[in-house]
């Protein structure tokens, strides 16, 4: 193996940096140069690449995005286009990482059934990628939406606000989940079904009772809107409902440690397969550890654990 590329797709996510620097450090040892893609499969169907190094990667590895952008291409759909790039990339490359969620995955098995070696890596805010534990960015986001909501109940607390946020989240109720739980939110909207009017009038009542000077809602994305919890509980009790969407301060903000880790981790593993001559794999977390899967597995990108 001498030359391998490497891009970043779909949403960004903090942590990404942190991914390329693994492999790039890993492929250094073994003499392997890498090369990345500008704006994900865009810069791959046109060719915009840039040579990557341990120098020139290190600085980003601290910094939330990517630095080598990324772009949702609709051009890659085009099948003929998947086999032009195809023949292209298996001309000058030995293999191609790719750094995305589930839309990413779909590219990465099609340029694998094409004969490229290809490596998925996951990486999404919203821990939407089924039968892995964790995904990059994730925990990032987590701290985001949890440092954000506790200055804003300050406020809150002050004028005795009812708070309906919505976080992201469309397939997966993760991030309501873990950042409801630390946020010690009076109700977690994780899934439609968790909503109720007459269980939401009974937590602020409870609050209310227990002498708490604000209560608080988190709500996935995908479950429902903000506005539609305030609508609902407005036109169906007598409480007036703040209703905010956090957006996509979520996504930003420098990776914490764990994702920095687990980006070098990935990054590393990533490398070592394409050494080994895998192709068509994606990798996951299981038991805390890393892990290849086959992209064949995740088909069914509409399965999701807490949504299903």
């Amino acid at each position: 193996m001498k030359k391998i590329g490497v891009l970043t797709s779909g949403g960004d996510a903090p942590g990404m940096n942190a991914a390329i620097y693994g492999l790039v450090e890993e492929a250094e040892t073994q003499g392997v140069e890498v090369v990345g893609f500008i704006d994900g499969y865009e810069g791959l169907i046109d060719g915009k690449a840039k040579a990557l190094t341990p120098a020139n990667v290190k600085p980003h590895i601290g910094i939330g995005g990517t630095f080598l952008g990324t772009a949702r291409s609709e051009r890659f759909k085009d099948s003929a286009v998947q086999q032009q790039v195809a023949e292209r990339i298996n001309e000058e490359l030995d293999g191609l990482v790719v750094i995305g969620g589930d839309g990413s995955y779909q590219g990465a098995l099609k340029l694998s059934e094409l004969g490229v070696h290809t490596i998925a890596i996951p990486a999404t805010i919203d821990n939407d990628i089924s039968r892995t534990e964790l995904t990059l960015g994730f925990k990032t986001a987590v701290r985001n939406v949890v440092e954000t909501v506790d200055i804003m109940m300050q406020s809150a607390a002050s004028h005795h606000h009812i708070y309906g946020i919505e976080v992201m989240g469309r397939r997966a109720g993760d991030l309501a989940e873990w950042t409801g739980k630390a946020l010690a939110a009076d109700g977690i909207i994780s899934k439609t079904e968790d909503f109720s009017v007459s269980q939401v009038r009974e937590a602020i009542e409870m609050s209310f009772a227990a002498g708490k000077s604000y209560q608080l809602f988190i709500i996935a994305e995908g479950a429902m809107s903000a506005a539609e919890f305030k609508r609902h509980i407005e036109n169906e009790t007598v409480y007036g409902i703040h209703d905010f969407v956090l957006g996509h301060i979520q996504r930003g903000g420098n990776p914490v440690a764990e994702d920095r880790m687990l980006g070098f981790d990935f990054g590393k593993e990533a490398f070592n397969r394409l050494s080994a001559g895998d192709t068509g794999l994606c990798l996951a977390v299981e038991a805390g550890e890393v892990v290849a899967q086959s992209i064949e597995d995740h088909r069914a990108f509409e399965d999701r654990r807490h949504l299903s």
